[in-house]
């Protein structure tokens, strides 16, 4: 989503353009307003697929520039699982994952215009040194799980497991040019009723499988409660590989490899950057930060208004009492939070 008073098109300027108008920005400009949207505005959809074109032009990157031309191990060369080829794609994610969320979380809370951009911070308390440490840890493990599925992928398709329809983008340049721009919006069903999955379903006579997922699994997560950019796959093994399975999504529909990896590109950098906790120069995203704030609500994201349809929608903390009428809400007795 865009953040506050940032034009649609900020993403593929990112982070550039962001540093650069908070050094121009007045230092006695006032915050907008947080609002949590139900349904996202046109200027969110066009932000939206600006940020997935975004997250595509990685992944092109990743498997054309990376390598010379069918060299990427999808492309037959990954057929035994070898750590030659494995390796590089480790590597790649580890040092991606550090870059950008070390530096976005430096830049918003530790550089010398963190006083300057801490009124637009969505919650004002300044997380604390633990939870850096924590986030940053299972972050950067979740992003090795994003490279497990990479590379499972890669070794379905080199043995034929996984069809291939397409071996070059130019087979169907409109087709890709559209699936592009549009990946966030068709993966965010998965992300919806994943996390839906693990959290508490309340149905009554029903067990509650959400309730023991989410004390197992999910809660590792909200162990960041005033979350940052570390804090966007900070997850439990189990559910960073859930997450980053978006991927698989194209990749059983036959598409060419780099709409998988431009997926899986997307769930790392839309989780890491809309959980950067400012309105401005961050994502924005008070939608998200609700749910981590308060538990109960906004479960997935309002590209595709999932929550606004299904009734789990929030714009504000009382709204949360209103969508389960009176039943306890998982914010009265979640302590899972890092002090």
């Amino acid at each position: 989503m865009a953040g506050a008073g940032q034009p649609w098109y900020m993403p593929v300027l990112w982070p550039v353009a962001h540093v650069t108008t908070a050094l121009t920005k007045p230092k006695d400009d006032k915050p907008s307003p947080n609002v949590s949207m139900g349904k996202m505005d046109l200027a969110g959809h066009l932000t939206s697929f600006v940020a997935a074109l975004r997250s595509f032009s990685f992944a092109y990157m990743a498997i054309y520039w990376l390598y010379d031309d069918f060299d990427y191990p999808a492309f037959g060369g990954g057929k035994h699982l070898n750590w030659a080829w494995m390796k590089p794609i480790f590597v790649r994610n580890t040092i991606i994952t550090a870059v950008t969320c070390g530096f976005w979380d430096w830049f918003l809370y530790f550089s010398p215009l963190k006083d300057k951009l801490h009124k637009y911070k969505m919650n004002p308390k300044v997380p604390t040194t633990r939870q850096f440490a924590h986030d940053a840890f299972f972050t950067m493990t979740a992003s090795l799980q994003a490279a497990a599925v990479e590379i499972g992928l890669c070794w379905a398709w080199s043995n034929g497991y996984l069809p291939m329809r397409h071996r070059q983008l130019s087979e169907a340049p409109f087709l890709y040019a559209i699936l592009a721009a549009t990946i966030t919006h068709w993966r965010i069903p998965h992300f919806y009723v994943i996390h839906r999955f693990m959290h508490p379903w309340k149905i009554k006579g029903f067990p509650d499988v959400g309730k023991f997922v989410y004390r197992h699994v999910h809660s590792l997560h909200h162990k960041s409660y005033n979350p940052t950019a570390f804090s966007g796959t900070s997850m439990h093994p189990v559910e960073a590989t859930l997450y980053y399975s978006a991927g698989v999504l194209p990749a059983l529909l036959g598409f060419h490899p780099v709409l998988a990896l431009g997926c899986i590109a997307d769930c790392a950098f839309g989780a890491w950057l809309g959980h950067d906790g400012f309105q401005w120069p961050g994502s924005g995203d008070y939608f998200h930060n609700l749910h981590h704030r308060h538990f109960d609500c906004n479960y997935g994201a309002s590209h595709v208004p999932l929550d606004y349809w299904f009734g789990t929608y929030a714009a504000e903390k009382s709204d949360v009492s209103k969508i389960w009428r009176g039943q306890k809400s998982g914010e009265d007795d979640n302590e899972t939070k890092l002090h």
